[in-house]
């Protein structure tokens, strides 16, 4: 087309970006877009940030910064809301972390009074408690004029998903209070936040509830909770027997569940039943991780060395945790032993002040910790 000579026009960009099959070309259109003038117009723009959106683009990258400066050119060039676009634009923020993107278009909603759909106010809900705002999630869910189902489990998980076990159990009995019925994500809501806020009591009852009093039969994911909530509460045992009769085959989470508990309760010879004797995935190096830290925090060290040898014997390798901070608009990215970012020797003098401040508290006569072979070089 450029090269006999014909000029794209405002129709040409918008289905330029719907062929699009991955970010680098969405980037490269709008290099062009820029390049010809056509941000003023008002469906290039809309197609753009819809691209930005379903590609995780500016938002899932950590590019906070240069995705609101593109949010508000586009405001100030007469972009529109719609639902598709508010929500794809919403979910990214909340899978990268990026509150500041979220706000912004919830400025936007509210400044041109948006009426948001249930979908729209579920998605806000999800952004604000995703990226750790609870007290905002909780102000827009109560602000809903309706709610179905998926609004419910939206905050319940929230206040799950931060340890505020007390709170989820009190929008489960809410929800039914108000009639809505629960159904099977509710419950793996429920039995996250009864693990995670230690209340073993409640999620066994609430387990068994599900088919004697809602009629849903449990999956391998309530199983896989109610494995963690056992393992949590140091119910090794019941954890154990539970995995021996549900009624399906256990797969590689269940048993990873079930080690992480052995780990957490240095329940070694456990461990190396589940390793030994059950079809754990020995392809997953967090499975041998866990094993190494158990051996290392019952000081048996012959029983790291052979677990790095099965490692190395099998061609598994660990790899790098991951963290994430959004700080000034920007999320930044660590991983183990990173040494890219800008600022990694005030960072890492910081990460080694407060190792040093930690062993004085935690263990002040011989000031040592416990090693994790997992993520250090030992």
């Amino acid at each position: 087309m450029q090269w006999n000579g014909i000029l794209a026009n405002t129709l040409t960009y918008p289905f330029l970006l719907k062929a699009c099959s991955c970010l680098q070309m969405v980037e490269m259109i709008h290099t062009q877009i820029e390049k010809n003038g056509f941000l003023g117009d008002i469906f290039v723009p809309n197609a753009l940030i819809d691209n930005y959106s379903r590609f995780g683009g500016f938002v899932e990258k950590g590019f906070t910064k240069e995705a609101i400066e593109l949010y508000d050119r586009m405001e100030r060039n007469g972009f529109k809301l719609d639902d598709g676009t508010v929500i794809s634009i919403l979910a990214a923020s909340a899978e990268s972390g990026s509150l500041a993107m979220g706000l912004k278009v919830h400025d936007s909603i509210e400044r041109l009074k948006f009426r948001c759909s249930v979908a729209v106010c579920n998605t806000l809900v999800n952004m604000y408690a995703k990226c750790g705002s609870l007290d905002k999630a909780w102000n827009v869910f109560n602000g809903m004029s309706k709610r179905d189902v998926v609004s419910w489990n939206v905050m319940l998980q929230g206040f799950a998903m931060h340890g505020h076990g007390r709170e989820a159990l009190c929008v489960f009995e809410r929800m039914k209070k108000e009639g809505f019925k629960p159904d099977r994500v509710t419950f793996i809501g429920v039995l996250c936040a009864c693990s995670h806020a230690g209340f073993i009591d409640e999620g066994i009852q609430c387990f068994y509830a599900m088919e004697k009093d809602y009629g849903i039969v449990p999956e391998i994911e309530h199983y896989g909770c109610m494995i963690d909530l056992l393992g949590r509460g140091e119910r090794l045992k019941e954890a154990f027997m539970l995995v021996n009769t549900m009624p399906f085959e256990p797969n590689a989470v269940i048993w990873g569940t079930l080690l992480g508990a052995c780990r957490l309760h240095g329940a070694t010879e456990l461990a190396e039943k589940v390793l030994d004797h059950f079809k754990l995935d020995r392809t997953d190096p967090g499975n041998y991780s866990m094993l190494a830290n158990i051996f290392a925090a019952a000081g048996d060290w012959d029983g790291v060395a052979t677990v790095r040898l099965q490692m190395k014997s099998v061609g598994v390798q660990k790899p790098s945790g991951a963290s994430s901070i959004e700080i000034d608009n920007e999320v930044h990215e660590f991983t183990v032993f990173d040494r890219s970012h800008p600022n990694f020797d005030s960072i890492y003098g910081m990460v080694h002040r407060l190792a040093q401040d930690l062993k004085r508290v935690a263990h002040p006569k011989d000031a040592t910790l416990p090693v994790e072979v997992g993520e250090l070089v030992i």
